[in-house]
């Protein structure tokens, strides 16, 4: 036993962290890497993102590079095992660490990275990552901080190989206060983290009103797949978690904010049970509930 353990032990040490990255094919020319449903642990290594790559026949585009530089590189491998492309363009749906740490691996391939304009602003070269701090030094190893080369500040057309890309910023507060939406017509819309599934979202750097506007401009692209940032369900039907929540959301806050509930006692009144067995409610929806209770609590007088 006790050398079947030293084994083991040898083994992690000389070959590190992995991810077992394995891609899933959907529909023609597009690719998806499912992260877990779950917090950011040492464990998953910051695996609960969804990144995907679209074949073109100049090459691959990138959309959401990852957690890390490792991340990046096992599904940059992955991928050359389907079919041998280079990576011509990344592009990063939103700021937040988990969706673009891995620019870095790619940048170093000569890829063009493509990105919001809130991403270099918000995101501090000399302070820790948030996937830094969180996950393990096997993990994050050569990771660092690459911003975008191209800042999309309102819509952006491109063409690669035989494929249009059809990146936009949304115009509203929505996860964030820049998101972007890319559409390749025919094939996939890919919604960043303004779509949720398999777990609870996230409101605290949003916009509740912001973020339903967010999803009708989505669904007005009637797009055969549409692949949020988080969650297996990459249907036409995709967005229907994520609005539930906020329209039920939304409406129950502004019932207790009538009622006089107060800043203190919301999340005693708003509880939502019905969203309790989803993953990451016990850690996010208080959160949330007091982020919209902010937003909503003085709507009437600025209107």
């Amino acid at each position: 036993m006790k050398v079947l353990l030293s084994l083991f032990v040898s083994a992690t040490f000389l070959f590190g962290f992995t991810y077992g990255a394995k891609p899933t094919p959907l529909g023609t020319n597009v690719y998806c890497f499912f992260g877990k449903s779950e917090m950011l642990t040492k464990e998953n290594g910051g695996n609960i993102v969804n990144s995907c790559f679209v074949m073109t026949r100049e090459g691959y585009v990138v959309i959401d590079s990852g957690p890390t530089w490792l991340y990046a590189k096992e599904a940059y491998e992955a991928m050359q095992k389907i079919k041998p492309l280079k990576v011509k363009y990344v592009i990063n749906t939103h700021h937040h660490d988990d969706h673009w740490l891995g620019n870095g691996f790619y940048k170093s391939l000569g890829a063009k990275l493509i990105g919001p304009e809130s991403l270099p602003f918000s995101v501090d070269k000399d302070t820790p990552t948030r996937m830094e701090r969180s996950i393990s030094k096997e993990a994050y190893a050569k990771t660092e901080i690459v911003y975008p080369e191209v800042i999309v500040k309102d819509r952006m057309d491109l063409k690669v190989g035989d494929l249009n890309f059809e990146i936009i910023k949304v115009p509203y507060i929505g996860h964030t206060d820049a998101d972007l939406i890319i559409n390749v017509p025919n094939h996939a819309l890919f919604a960043g983290d303004l779509i949720f599934n398999d777990r609870l979202l996230s409101v605290r750097d949003g916009s509740v009103k912001g973020w339903l506007k967010s999803l009708e401009l989505i669904t007005s692209f009637k797009a055969p797949f549409v692949i949020g940032g988080h969650g297996l369900d990459v249907s036409k039907k995709s967005h229907i978690m994520t609005q539930t929540y906020l329209l039920e959301l939304q409406k129950a806050v502004r019932n207790a904010i009538d009622e006089d509930v107060g800043l203190e006692e919301v999340t005693k009144v708003v509880k939502m049970e019905k969203f309790s067995s989803l993953n990451l409610y016990d850690v996010l929806h208080k959160q949330n509930v007091l982020t919209v209770f902010q937003e909503l609590e003085f709507e009437e007088e600025e209107e």
